[in-house]
């Protein structure tokens, strides 16, 4: 692992812990809620967004479980890294040093959209930090996909950056969240960083399909999506589900990609149901050892 440091470290007004964290890749903002030594939840947003599209999950588990959200490097608060290091690897190890800090043994990992790959490098390269997987309009990296996907590359990073930019955040909302609130959040979020961001880490995504991992993903696992989602999401989850004997299923109903915000209601109702099946047995059975 590399070298780390906090940087800076204070209460906010909500009442969660502040954390600015280095190590040699860079810095990443992170919040920190609930009470020490309950199960840890670790929550990784989709591109172009940041921690506060989780808001409504904090609200809804901090009093049972800790929670950590961050802004992922290229996003919010935090630092780009360089841009040949490889996103959602270097993601990974970054929660992973953060887990060590706090001498965090096991967590459970929910990925939206970008965040998917990165829960499930995390799994990849350390299995026994993972408990339970969550996954909000993902798809496997399991197998991996076809070398054609690397046609697609440099055409959308083109229509990206010949898009006007106003134009371009406010379609990038419309084909990913239904409601009017999660439209805005996201038009506001993607204008801060700019399209540079947004090209870069599409294409990120599609070489992390490319490269796939390793092993299929072994752990309990939430696969959802949104019933207004993209249909090839709606496929990749099906399918997903179909091919692992520990996965659940579950589609949001009014929602789109951002099923999280656009319905957290449901999704939180769903998402603790799998956290009181998978985790809060596992925290009984690990304190009945002491």
């Amino acid at each position: 692992m590399n070298k780390v440091e906090i940087m800076k470290c204070y209460m906010s007004d909500k009442g969660g812990m502040i954390v600015y964290f280095k190590n040699d890749k860079g810095q990443v903002y992170y919040e920190v809620h609930g009470r020490e030594g309950e199960p840890t939840i670790v929550f990784s947003h989709g591109v172009g967004m940041n921690h506060e599209t989780f808001s409504k999950q904090v609200e809804a588990l901090k009093h049972h479980y800790r929670i950590i959200v961050w802004d992922m490097p290229y996003h919010g608060e935090s630092t780009n890294i360089d841009d040949h290091l490889q996103f959602s690897l270097t993601a990974a190890e970054f929660l992973v040093e953060i887990l060590n800090t706090y001498n965090i043994d096991k967590a459970v990992f929910v990925g939206q959209s970008l965040g998917s790959f990165v829960v499930q490098h995390v799994e990849n390269m350390f299995p026994d930090k993972v408990l339970a997987t969550v996954h909000i309009g993902g798809g496997s990296l399991y197998p991996k996909y076809s070398s054609l996907l690397k046609l697609f590359s440099p055409l959308m990073s083109l229509m990206i950056n010949l898009y006007p930019s106003k134009s371009l955040y406010k379609s990038f909302a419309k084909h990913k969240a239904l409601k009017e609130d999660t439209r805005n959040y996201l038009e506001k979020v993607t204008s801060q960083r700019g399209k540079k961001v947004i090209a870069h880490l599409t294409k990120e995504m599609l070489n992390d399909m490319i490269r796939g991992i390793s092993a299929p993903i072994e752990k309990p696992m939430l696969i959802i999506y949104g019933d207004h989602d993209l249909a090839f999401i709606k496929k990749l989850s099906i399918k997903w589900d179909q091919n692992r004997s520990n996965s659940q299923l579950v589609v949001i109903s009014d929602a789109h990609h951002i099923a999280n915000q656009d319905n957290p209601e449901s999704l939180n109702k769903e998402l603790i149901t799998f956290l009181n099946e998978h985790v809060s047995q596992h925290h009984v059975s690990k304190n009945n050892l002491h």
